[in-house]
């Protein structure tokens, strides 16, 4: 039965009125009605039902961003279904597809991905409705790959998420969001290429970097600090790509928060960090790297972002004698993690550096959600094991068998190894610089994250008759 092959609920269409459908859609028992109930604040509850139907559709009105919607949990779809319910019920739930403005088709990230999910996959897509693909059940970062099975399927959007725990719900909604139709009834937007938020300590120059870079007054100005409290939204187009920036109040040290309304700026400028693709640190470059601006830096790494360092007010840097190479090497020294950040000289006052912004973004954003080839992988690792023989741990020799890409934004490579216990630091500096280097990324804006697991029988045995498995 194609998705589009059922009729959409009269009550359900009295119910929700004119708000756009968002239906959570996909097998049984992948957890569409947990995620329902967290989305929705609320338990469970029979909003519509067909005569003669045991499984009926919820509904939940929500807004998120600007956007009112209506939430659809629908039955799973089982198109072999013998029982007259069952088949009611993926009839019903198919006729939601076919009138929804946007389907979330969830699947279960620990049974993983097989044929029935493409199958129905396939079939809702169909319906030519846009889709975003939610990997539930995610509920810690060493599931992921988990979720770069999930983008066999051929959706655009894969988020992971766990209905039972809150993680990656966000995101979700931030994409279903940016998807849906406009209040005044616009067509259907489209997601940005890349979501850039500006983030930083108070009165280091990040709206009059926005305002250069839009070219207005988009953002308020003033030599007081705190003048920003909520975050400002600007979509910008540059070199064909849609760019979604966010300027954010100052980040102080928790210490010196003063009152429930900086509390509340200071927590949205957190929340856009776990939003954006691209953290765009500006510092005073006067003032030179501080240990507050580490600590945002240090917060953006460990929300999994991608950054980059915007050395603002470099006219007046560049006026008290600091000269570049000198600052990049001091800025290094004291923060060796910040290497992989590229670092922008800029002058919100007079211009100087702003050209440089938004490619050096767009760069790093791609560097973030980048895939690579397993073999690739693999023939940079023998290089790396050629280069430097891996070290003694605990009187054992370390054998790095197999290396590959089980997530990206940022990419997670997990090396498959003969131990279990935990690698030496310098050893595992060392394959980050070299896998840096041959892949790009030196420099890039992203993370890299390396993993490591003692390999298994089974591990070896997929490894011996698997070419180039996916990765994502």
């Amino acid at each position: 039965m194609a998705p589009g092959a059922g009729e959409s609920s009269p009550m359900l269409r009295e119910l929700i009125g004119n708000l756009p459908a968002v239906v959570l859609a996909g097998r049984t028992n992948v957890g569409k009605s947990t995620l329902f109930n967290r989305l929705s604040g609320h338990g469970r509850a029979i909003i519509s039902a067909e005569a003669g139907t045991t499984r009926d559709l919820n509904v939940a009105r929500l807004s998120h961003e600007g956007r009112d919607f209506a939430l659809v949990d629908s039955a799973g779809l089982d198109l072999a279904a013998q029982q007259t319910e069952a088949r009611l019920a993926t009839a019903q739930a198919a006729g939601a597809i076919a009138n929804a403005a946007l389907v979330i088709f969830v699947v279960d990230g620990r049974a993983g991905v097989g044929g029935a999910d493409q199958e129905l996959f396939d079939l809702v897509r169909a319906a030519g409705r846009p889709v975003i693909v939610a990997v539930n059940k995610i509920d810690h970062p060493g599931q992921d790959a988990a979720v770069a099975e999930a983008y066999a399927l051929g959706a655009a959007e894969v988020i992971a998420v766990s209905a039972a725990h809150g993680r990656g719900l966000d995101t979700l909604l931030d994409t279903v969001a940016a998807l849906l139709p406009s209040p005044a009834g616009a067509p259907t937007a489209e997601l940005p290429d890349l979501r850039l938020g500006l983030v930083g300590r108070p009165n280091v120059g990040k709206s009059s970097l926005l305002n250069r870079l839009v070219g207005y007054e988009r953002a308020l100005v003033a030599d007081r600090p705190g003048t920003t409290r909520d975050p400002v939204d600007v979509i910008l187009e540059h070199d064909g790509k849609v760019l979604r920036l966010v300027d954010t109040a100052g980040i102080r040290r928790p210490t010196r928060v003063a009152g429930d309304l900086e509390q509340h700026s200071v927590q949205r400028a957190i929340e856009t960090i776990r939003r954006a693709d691209v953290l765009a640190l500006v510092i005073d470059a006067v003032e030179g790297i501080t240990d507050q601006d580490a600590r945002i830096a240090r917060l953006i790494d460990h929300n999994d972002r991608a950054l980059m360092v915007v050395c603002n007010k470099w006219d007046a840097a560049r006026g008290a004698g600091k000269r570049v190479p000198a600052f990049v090497r001091h800025a290094h020294q004291r923060y060796p993690f910040l290497e992989y950040a590229p670092l922008i000289f800029t002058s919100a006052l007079t211009g100087d550096g702003i050209r440089d912004l938004l490619p050096t973004a767009l760069r790093a954003g791609e560097a973030w959600r980048a895939h690579f080839q397993t073999a690739l992988l693999n023939r940079i690792l023998a290089e790396a094991l050629a280069a430097m023989d891996p070290p003694l741990v605990a009187g054992r020799r370390l054998k790095l068998m197999y290396v590959t890409q089980v997530a990206t934004s940022p990419p997670r490579l997990v090396f498959f190894s003969n131990l279990e216990r935990e690698l030496p630091a310098h050893y595992v500096r060392f394959l980050e610089t070299r896998f840096r280097a041959a892949l790009g990324l030196a420099g890039s804006g992203t993370p890299l994250r390396l993993e490591f697991r003692r390999a298994t029988r089974s591990t070896s045995q997929a490894r011996s008759g698997e070419e180039e498995p996916h990765t994502g």
